[in-house]
């Protein structure tokens, strides 16, 4: 055999297998495709074969003149009548020596690649497309056909159901693959609303990731999808009754484990802040313990690949790391701020002082800390929450203790200045609590007041231009906002938790959220939007919002309903889901939508692997990024902090990171 690129050769060959459930697939044509990343076609067919009857192929092709100093991806794909099976194989000059194509490499490729594939093609940006690679190895191995390791192992495998929605969908294709009729149900199935219906199985995957939830859910019993999985089912565990949506939530730890333990990776991940080429940042509220063992305030930062392994050195300590809330991000240097709030039980008060909640920290890109053992305290930081940078580098942190908001222009702590969002409160009794923020398109900044139930808006030069009440016309609007984002067009988006008054540090209990809803306000007169607030979909206590490339809106729930008090735990735990709006650019909604109609079921997205959210963010494959910040079911007396994330993979519509204002688009 002569590996692929071998030495100089103008000619190689590439080996494989197309198999369905280990057996060989005849009578295939196999194509081995190249996705130049830069300098050259974005899809160019290198070469064919064809499978025998033991289901191998050989292709011999030409290889492209400087291939190897050109960043390029190697696809392939088998196809037979209405079957096209395949497989994302390599980056790279140098292929592997054999592959296998089957259903489950055709389920991973059509996962991560959901938002690059148009009908056979599979191209993108290039950030995107080259980070996706491994995320499909993930869900399957490239070279044996086999599951990938982190699907099958914990804290996924039997764990939560993600294992199982992943055979399931890799049956749907077998079915599709054992009787031609099936593939013609599958595409009818897979056909979005309005849309065209798919010709290929491969993008009828991506059509299933990206519109999840067969219509009708949960009224409407039967889904084609699931009724398909069950014809020719040999991958197993697979599911035994129809989900709330076909998406794939790979849960992350850090490692392959469950269980909390003093040894996790991270306990109450808060925020997340993604960099140019997809690495993802997240601050943690606690230092990991058991979940009998109190929680103290976190001293960690810690950053992933883009496809969920810890980079190595992480996670990174120093710089005065205390307890991080909600306040993260990224500035134009690629340095990462953080917020620290000071979380931490009261049994942790002398272990050995108190957590302080008066201060940033500077990291470099590296991980290495910028500021000392105190960090940054300047400009009368007090429970800072929301955390950004705008294009220029001026940070600004929203202080939920003191109802204030610091700045330092430039990125610079010595030019601090402390801008009060209303009179000054008493100590330990802020009034407004200021908790999300966002950059408009004009470099302003927007605040939710989490007690106040009001949104703020300063200038670029820290001037108060408008406070934008709780009611308008007599109708509340905002009901204990938090977070907060905007939209391509510069409309702001807010989640109405309806039921938080943020711990900084004192707090009104205030029950069971009635009317959890998202506001929009309006760019052109900073008004509600005719119907706003919006509910359903599945919105039940949201935290977080972010805005994709579409300007489609997710909502991110802390679970499905508050947490209760200890002689109060459920027995039976509600999953959490997360909620998908449609947005300002309704053609990108299904059929007869509106702005802030929900596209989700009125479950949301549920899955087992998600717990209580704080946060999500969308990276530049199209995956989101989900904080499990609490446990669903937990005791408040000890340490509620969940020790994962969780990635709805292939989900939504790509953006071009870091964030400093309104979303970019890239496809």
């Amino acid at each position: 055999m002569t590996p692929a690129f071998a030495g100089q050769k103008e000619s190689a060959t590439l080996q494989g297998a197309v198999q369905s459930g280990g057996s060989g697939l005849p009578l295939y044509k196999v194509s081995l495709y190249i996705a130049y990343l830069q300098g050259g076609p974005d899809w160019k067919l290198l070469g064919t074969g064809t499978s025998d009857g033991t289901g191998r192929f050989f292709i011999t092709y030409a290889v492209p003149p400087g291939l190897a100093e050109a960043p390029s991806l190697l696809f392939v794909q088998a196809e037979r009548g209405p079957v096209l099976l395949a497989s994302a194989i390599s980056m790279g000059p140098t292929p592997p020596a054999f592959v296998v194509v089957n259903e489950r490499t055709t389920v991973a490729t059509g996962a991560a690649y959901a938002q690059f594939v148009e009908s056979r093609k599979i191209a993108g940006n290039p950030v995107g497309m080259l980070n996706a690679l491994p995320m499909a190895a993930n869900f399957a191995n490239p070279f044996t056909g086999a599951v990938g390791g982190v699907i099958n192992s914990l804290p996924n495998g039997t764990d939560t159901t993600t294992l199982a929605t992943f055979n399931s969908l890799s049956n749907a294709v077998a079915s599709c693959v054992a009787e031609a009729i099936n593939c013609s149900v599958l595409f009818q199935a897979a056909t979005p609303p309005g849309g065209a219906a798919p010709t290929n199985v491969l993008q009828a995957i991506a059509n299933i990731i990206k519109n999840p939830s067969y219509p009708g859910y949960p009224s409407i019993a039967q889904d084609p999808v699931f009724l398909l999985s069950q014809l020719n089912p040999i991958y197993q565990p697979a599911l035994t009754q129809r989900p709330t949506s076909w998406l794939l939530f790979l849960k992350i730890t850090g490692g392959f484990y469950s269980t909390q333990d003093f040894s996790n990776l991270m306990s109450g991940p808060g925020n997340f802040a993604i960099d140019g080429l997809g690495f993802v940042w997240l601050n943690e509220n606690y230092d990991p313990a058991p979940p009998t063992h109190f929680a103290c305030a976190g001293h960690r930062l810690i950053k992933f690949h883009p496809w969920g392994q810890p980079v190595p050195g992480t996670p990174y300590i120093g710089g005065g790391l205390e307890g991080a809330g909600w306040g993260i991000t990224l500035d134009p240097r690629g340095n990462v701020w953080v917020g620290n709030f000071g979380f931490q039980d009261p049994a942790c008060l002398t272990l050995p002082v108190a957590a302080k909640n008066n201060s940033v920290s500077l990291f470099q890109p590296d991980g290495v800390p910028i500021t000392g053992a105190g960090g940054f305290t300047q400009g009368n930081i007090s429970w800072p929450m929301g955390t950004v940078s705008d294009p220029r580098g001026t940070i600004s942190i929203a202080n939920c203790g003191n109802d204030s908001i610091t700045r330092f222009p430039g990125g610079d702590p010595a030019r601090a200045i402390n801008i009060p969002l209303g009179p000054t409160p008493s100590p330990g009794n802020p009034q407004i609590k200021p908790f999300g923020e966002v950059i408009d398109a004009q470099g302003n900044l927007w605040i939710t007041g989490n007690r106040s139930s009001s949104v703020y808006v300063l200038s670029t030069d820290g001037v108060l231009i408008d406070t934008i009440p709780g009611t308008y016309n007599g109708t509340p609007v905002f009901s204990h906002p938090i977070g907060n984002t905007i939209d391509s067009q510069g409309n702001v988006w807010v989640a109405n938790s309806d039921w938080l008054d943020a711990p900084c540090p004192t707090k009104d209990v205030l029950g069971t959220a009635q009317n959890p809803s998202v506001t929009l306000i309006q760019a052109k007169d900073r008004k509600p939007h005719p119907g706003s607030p919006f509910m359903g979909g599945g919105i039940t206590l949201p935290w977080g919002v972010a805005v994709d490339g579409d300007d489609t809106v997710w909502v991110f729930n802390f679970g499905a309903k508050p947490p209760t008090k200890p002689t109060e735990l459920p027995i039976n735990v509600v999953p959490t889901g997360i909620a998908r709006l449609c947005g300002v650019q309704t053609k990108k909604c299904p059929p007869g939508l509106k702005v802030g109609d929900p596209i989700s079921p009125a479950t949301g997205y549920q899955s087992d692997a998600i717990e209580r959210i704080t946060s999500g963010a969308i990276d530049p494959s199209g995956n989101i990024w989900i904080t499990n910040n609490w446990k669903i079911k937990v005791d408040p007396n000890f340490n509620p902090g969940g020790n994962a994330i969780v990635i709805a993979v292939g989900a939504a519509a790509p953006l071009r990171t870091p964030l400093f204002g309104p979303p970019i688009p890239f496809k």
